[in-house]
């Protein structure tokens, strides 16, 4: 994978907890829509109506509105992103410490070379050749990943700033 696919990766990698954060925020949301005309159509069935028909009233409502769709493309999207968040992490983990702390200064807390070297103590030429190894070292563990032209995809279409 080429050094810039292997950093577009780890900026999605590191993204991925903020959108299945949002995602899952979401899905409560649905939730709440589906609780809310499960509860409008029980409440209906009190007053008459024939059996049954309140219930298909709320149904019919979450059809109309989309909720059981929503809701599953909702969780076919957390499946993916803690897919793609695993097979990044078992990549990340193949690397040494120093590789791997120099990517996560970098791109999970945006951290200048000035600071990524004092915090690791060396000087600025090392962190930013660590950082080099880092993610041709990654790219090779990435290449191995099955599907990761679909991950790099994925990680090509996020919005990760």
């Amino acid at each position: 994978m080429s050094e810039k696919d292997v950093k577009r990766v780890v900026q999605y990698f590191y993204s991925i907890p903020e959108m299945a954060r949002i995602l899952r925020e979401e899905q409560r949301e649905v939730e709440d829509v589906y609780d809310t005309l499960k509860a409008a159509g029980g409440e209906a069935g009190h007053g008459g109506g024939g059996p049954g028909r309140p219930v298909e009233l709320a149904a019919s409502r979450a059809v109309d509105l989309g909720v059981w769709e929503r809701a599953g493309e909702i969780g076919v999207k957390l499946e993916v992103l803690e897919g793609d968040a695993a097979a990044v992490r078992a990549c990340l983990d193949g690397l040494c410490g120093r590789y791997k702390r120099v990517l996560e200064m970098r791109h999970r807390f945006g951290y200048s070379w000035g600071k990524i070297s004092v915090k690791l103590g060396v000087p600025d030429s090392t962190a930013r050749n660590w950082y080099h190894k880092a993610v041709l070292c990654l790219g090779e563990a990435l290449d191995d990943v099955p599907m990761a032209e679909e991950l790099l995809g994925r990680a090509s279409r996020a919005r990760t700033t």
